[in-house]
């Protein structure tokens, strides 16, 4: 069947994803997206995104109805990563640039897809989520930086090796949460970048980091046991590291006040619980990268400040 060029092409943009592209060839025909589909020899499904998803492209009639040649076309998809251990090239939009929407409405380009895009390669504009956080602190926001550009030269050196430590720092976050999914491409602001922070500390000192979060939870680490019973040595270590910290942050003695935190329906937080929010404020303060005996120094004067605060 002989196909006649579409009477309105407009360019695609720089970057562009070939869905983006065919939604606004569509728009500007006057005609739905799954029509032009079937026109084109693109089929009746969902619009052809991955480099994969061309392998039953009518080539002969989409290259004539869009008079592009087949690597301008491919070009418009995105890579296929389902090999790797971190889903990082998302399938539906999770962020967008503001500034370039307003311009061109409707329109995605194909690195807003990807995990470790913070901001818009065409304008330079930091990249919106589709459900923003109301406050972001600064440190998570460069401590997510540095997890996007770990994660952004791993896919790109093909590093499965890194890749794989990266997809297992996030079981181990869910796990710690409980069973709730962290991602890199969520498109709630917080948790994509509490992931990406995730990943740029279990590239430097993930054991470390492990033992300050399992000191005293005895049920988070049964559970780590029982998800990766492949890696139990390193378990046994980080929960080593983790008494460690114990005998060098001891838990600190409850005083009275009882009755009064009853009346008033509020409750002390137990030794654990304040020392390991010492741990925590220690490595954002010093950051992941410190020495381990500087954190353990500034935990140990954090906690007995808190002591004090709190009597």
């Amino acid at each position: 069947m002989t196909v006649r060029a579409l009477p309105f092409r407009p360019p695609p943009v720089h970057d562009e994803l070939l869905s983006s592209w065919i939604g606004r060839l569509a728009k500007a025909n006057h005609c739905s997206a799954k029509e032009l589909c079937g026109y084109l020899g693109l089929g009746q499904g969902r619009v052809p995104e991955r480099e994969s998803d061309l392998h039953a492209v009518n080539w002969a009639r989409l290259c004539e109805g869009v008079q592009r040649v087949p690597d301008e076309i491919a070009a418009m998809t995105l890579p296929d990563t389902v090999h790797h251990s971190v889903r990082c090239v998302a399938r539906h939009d999770f962020q967008y640039c503001p500034g370039c929407v307003q311009k061109t409405p409707d329109l995605v380009l194909r690195h807003w897809r990807f995990a470790w895009s913070l901001t818009c390669e065409t304008c330079g504009q930091a990249l919106a989520a589709k459900h923003p956080a109301e406050e972001v602190l600064g440190r998570l926001l460069a401590r997510g930086a540095r997890g996007a550009q770990a994660l952004k030269a791993a896919v790109a050196n093909s590093n499965l090796r890194q890749l794989r430590r990266m997809g297992l720092t996030l079981h181990v976050v869910s796990t710690l949460d409980f069973g709730r999914a962290v991602s890199v491409i969520s498109a709630n602001e917080r948790e994509r970048l509490i992931a990406l922070a995730a990943v740029g500390v279990g590239m430097t000192r993930p054991l470390l980091g492990a033992a300050i979060i399992l000191r005293g939870n005895d049920r988070v680490l049964w559970e780590l046991r029982r998800i990766f019973p492949q890696h139990r040595q390193v378990i046994e270590r980080i929960r080593g590291l983790s008494q460690d910290l114990d005998r060098q942050l001891p838990k600190r003695r409850e005083t009275g006040h009882q009755t009064v935190r009853a009346a008033q329906g509020t409750r002390r937080p137990s030794a654990s619980e304040s020392a390991l929010r010492a741990a925590r404020q220690a490595i954002s303060e010093l950051g992941a990268d410190a020495n381990r005996q500087a954190l353990l120094a500034r935990a140990d004067a954090i906690w007995k400040r808190s002591g004090r605060n709190e009597t």
